[in-house]
């Protein structure tokens, strides 16, 4: 029967504040909010059996994994769809420094839950980061993106389909020959068409370049 384990040590963290580090016998150690110190009685010197470690290891994950994604929130918006992907690749990489085994994926359900209820998950917020990110790209873009996510797009949202277009053009090096040359007009038309920018737009934008010569 394996020994249990002692909690040898509480060491306060000196970079993080409101963090611990939990020192067991056995050059094992988790990094800890402070609070949880309190809720589970913990003490330097007692012995830790297997009930008590293993609220120990959730604590522990689950404060490592709220805090990774309040950071992420901090970075850009969050919806669920990103988030808990992030929160279960952490998951894995804080098992894997820590030694931790067991079964945590419900952590990454459990922190959406919370980050839900303090309003820290916004679709409408969500949706203005990606207009921002994604202004230029076309409509067809736009709609299949905002899709994917399962969010709607602003009705309000003006579209700048022709804009991009014009932008995209003018960076062109021998754009006027390429305009001239009907081979290489085409291939142009069509790398925009790939990029989901209609037809119609793209030879007013042409048209409207071959006027101004």
């Amino acid at each position: 029967m394996p020994m249990p384990l002692c909690l040898l040590r509480i060491l306060p963290s000196r970079r993080i504040p409101n963090r611990v580090w939990l020192i067991f016998s056995g050059s094992f150690k988790l990094p800890f909010f402070i609070d949880d110190v309190v809720i589970l009685s913990l003490k330097s010197g007692q012995e830790v059996d297997s009930e008590l470690l293993e609220k120990i290891k959730e604590a522990s994950l689950y404060y490592l994994l709220y805090n990774y994604s309040l950071n992420q929130i901090a970075i850009s918006p969050k919806i669920s769809r990103i988030l808990i992907p992030k929160i279960k690749q952490k998951l894995y990489f804080y098992q894997k420094k820590y030694s931790l085994d067991g079964e945590y994926s419900f952590l990454a359900d459990k922190i959406i839950s919370k980050l839900s209820d303090s309003g820290l998950l916004s679709e409408s917020l969500y949706a203005d980061f990606l207009l921002k990110k994604n202004h230029h790209r076309s409509r067809y873009y736009l709609t299949r993106l905002f899709s994917y996510y399962n969010l709607d797009l602003p009705s309000d949202y003006q579209f700048q389909d022709q804009e991009s277009i014009r932008n995209i053009l003018i960076k062109k090096k021998s754009l006027s020959t390429i305009l001239l040359e009907s081979a290489e007009k085409n291939k142009l038309i069509a790398s925009l068409a790939r990029k989901g920018f209609a037809y119609n737009d793209i030879k007013t934008v042409i048209d409207e370049l071959l006027k101004k010569g």
